[in-house]
């Protein structure tokens, strides 16, 4: 009885133990049908991912290129040092480590250290760049985990600050892009708004991973190479460039422009102070930045199309045109300028105090006399010297299809002054107009273009690419004796007596005609008047006037234009040798 008791006990339990070894062994049958069939896809996904990483491969970026074929902006093969945390078991010694065989400084330490722990770990922090061969194999010979070497490519602005603003530059975009630490993209100027052309088409390289991320070989099977990006050609001429840049750089402000008359090209277009986008890397390039924010000069300010500036006497050649135009009076009439005129009950002042007595339209252009263009603006009226302002193209926008931030400026009339102001126009207004004050604003490149079209009679437009295409103008459509007039007094401006006779050029008997202006940027009441003009000396610097001046060459056949702006210099000067150095350059570098 006691045997069979315990066989029975013998036999159920060991039916108890195959039952379950059999639901056991179904369960895992079935698993593994489940993993290895129905859910084959998706682990196969998951494994791939896991041994695979897709290496975006950036291309060389376009060039852009000056008029006489080199390169303003291009890119260079250099070798960067970065460090993936995720990868280091002792992210801080690795640190140490590569900061003692690199001999960074301090600050540059301190700063990989917060990006490490500002970013994600398996994001790679850049630790330097552009090494030498010799210690970029020191470091790869240490084979330290963590730290990778890779090629690519940085910007290089050859120019440097002469135009950084309208070439601009490259930098990260604002948000990382997967798999390209080191992605950059156009952050200002031609680099940013042609970024499409100049970037070209990413490649990828595939890397095979082990089980815990390493790097152990590529597939070569799913390379895709990539498209280098295509050159950008504008009509920027290296020589003129560097010439306007360097002698506006000597002044703390201004800007400047150079046009090619017959084509519109513009040859050389400069805001200062300016900015060394070359500087943007390195050790010191968070308190460079820095610095340029605090500037209230405001370097990275474009200001030949966002400076808008009063024209001041430069915006005389408007008023002679239109004088002339409208048969109101004619360029040999003189009127008499006694160093100041009464109108009502105000005082209008010329800015010679002992006057220039009978002047006609070329000496009142010679010698920008204010009392000559008071009283011809008040006989023509504001609504003529506007149209003749529009015509002359003083109100268009040129560049701003291609640069930010362009200003169409401000010119006035009886409507805009009532919308604006909420006054009736009168005719102090227009009188002060005549000599490029009151309530007009201009900018820089728009002088240019003033400037050139009164040279050449013609619609000039400029343009900062060249497309290939050879531009054709259409007439301007004013008598030519009247042109004739205007430009007879802008050659005697840059002679014997002329305001600008300072800044005369010869080359090789080409000469160059145009006009000073002083844009006041305070007024001058009566009592200071009475107690003594204050002197630009004894001003604070942003308080003295703009310098300006307008020009063209040679004066016999005019073929290029100029305008520089020197803010607050106290008198035009400095421009008109600024103009005049780059128009030297311009002559000399004739063929």
């Amino acid at each position: 009885m006691i045997d069979t008791e315990v066989a029975r006990v013998f036999d159920r339990r060991a039916a108890l133990f195959l039952t379950g070894g059999a639901v056991l062994t179904s369960a895992l049958v079935l698993r593994m049908l489940q993993m290895q069939v129905f859910s084959y896809q998706s682990y196969k996904r998951k494994s791939e991912n896991n041994s695979f990483r897709i290496q975006m491969d950036f291309p060389e970026r376009g060039k852009i290129v000056s008029a006489g074929g080199t390169a303003i902006s291009r890119d260079a093969p250099i070798y960067r040092i970065y460090i993936i945390p995720e990868e280091s078991e002792d992210v801080s010694a690795l640190i140490a480590t590569v900061a003692d065989e690199l001999k960074l400084k301090e600050k540059t330490v301190r700063r990989i250290q917060a990006k490490i722990k500002k970013q994600p770990k398996f994001q790679p922090t850049l630790v330097s760049e552009n090494l030498d061969w010799a210690t970029l194999a020191k470091l790869q010979a240490k084979n330290l985990p963590g730290l990778h070497i890779r090629s690519g490519y940085a910007r290089v602005y050859e120019l440097g600050p002469a135009g950084a603003q309208i070439f601009g530059y490259v930098g990260a975009p604002d948000k990382p892009v997967s798999g390209a630490p080191f992605y950059t993209t156009g952050i200002t100027g031609l680099e940013r708004k042609f970024n499409t052309e100049l970037s070209g088409q990413p490649g990828q390289t595939v890397m095979i991973t082990n089980a815990v991320g390493r790097v152990t070989g590529e597939d070569k099977s799913q390379y895709i190479a990539p498209t280098p990006g295509t050159n950008l050609q504008t009509t920027i001429l290296d020589g003129p460039q560097r010439a306007l840049y360097d002698a506006l750089a000597a002044h703390r402000a201004g800007c400047g422009v150079a046009l090619d008359i017959e084509t519109g090209n513009i040859l050389a277009m400069v805001s200062a102070p300016s900015f060394d986008p070359n500087l943007f890397s390195g050790d010191d390039a968070d308190e460079y930045i820095a610095g340029l924010r605090k500037d209230f000069a405001k370097p990275f300010m474009n200001k030949t199309i966002e400076g808008l500036y009063p024209p001041g006497s430069t915006f005389k050649i408007v008023v002679a045109l239109a004088a002339l135009e409208s048969g109101a009076t004619t360029p040999n009439e003189k009127i008499f300028c006694p160093g100041h005129w009464d109108y009502g009950d105000r005082r209008y002042h010329c800015w010679e105090d002992k006057g220039h007595g009978w002047v006609d339209m070329a000496g009142a252009l010679k010698h920008s006399c204010d009392i000559y263009f008071y009283q011809m603006a008040l006989r023509i009226g504001i609504d003529a010297i506007k149209a003749m302002a529009i015509k002359l193209g003083l109100t268009e926008k040129y560049m701003d299809d291609i640069l930010s931030r362009e200003m169409a400026g401000v010119m006035p009339d009886r409507k805009w002054k009532e919308k604006q102001v909420g006054q009736r126009w009168v005719h102090g207004d227009t009188i002060i107009s005549g000599i490029g004050q009151g309530f007009i604003l201009t900018n820089c490149l728009q002088l240019a273009v003033m400037m050139a079209r009164v040279a050449s009679n013609r619609v000039v437009k400029p343009r900062l690419i060249d497309d290939g295409t050879t531009p054709r103008f259409d007439s301007l459509d004013l008598l030519p004796k009247n042109i004739k007039s205007v430009l007879t007094g802008l050659e005697q401006v840059t002679r014997p007596g002329g305001t600008a006779a300072g800044s005369a050029i010869n080359v090789a008997g080409r000469r160059m005609g145009g006009k000073t202006g002083t844009s006041q940027v305070r007024s001058i009441s009566r009592a200071e008047r009475l107690s003594g003009v204050l002197t630009n000396e004894q001003l604070k610097w942003n308080m003295r006037n703009h310098g300006l001046f307008v020009g063209y060459a040679p004066t016999d056949k005019p073929k290029y234009a100029v305008c520089v702006v020197t803010e607050h210099s106290g008198g035009s000067g400095s421009a008109a040798r600024s103009a005049a150095a780059v128009m030297r350059e311009l002559l000399q570098g004739e063929k």
